[in-house]
């Protein structure tokens, strides 16, 4: 009986780790983004937006990298046990519009 417990006291802690995504808290608060993001991916339908609707969306991003492809990189918090950084990263076409996106930890 106390497995079942500590079970399901660990599945609701784990599942409230996960929160909507919120445009004000993303804005103000990256250290909370981490538990955003995978709310944002599924309520926005980012690949095919334009780099300025992205920006409205998720302000400026914490890096700009050009090469080999144009790429904005936004910051989500510590990683795992706080060893790396979580990062979304979103890669733009030639035309500015967003080709693919990722969850990266370095």
């Amino acid at each position: 009986m106390k497995k079942l417990v500590l079970s399901i006291l660990l599945l609701i802690i784990l599942c409230s780790c996960s929160a909507a995504f919120n445009k004000d808290t993303w804005l103000e608060q990256p250290e909370k983004r981490n538990g955003m993001v995978h709310s944002l991916i599924k309520k926005y339908h980012l690949v095919g937006m334009s780099e300025a609707e992205i920006v409205d969306l998720l302000g400026k991003p914490s890096l700009k990298v050009d090469e080999p492809t144009r790429q904005y990189v936004y910051y989500l918090g510590r990683a795992g046990l706080g060893v790396d950084d979580s990062l979304l990263r979103l890669y733009f076409n030639n035309n500015g519009e967003l080709d693919r996106h990722e969850i990266t930890h370095d």
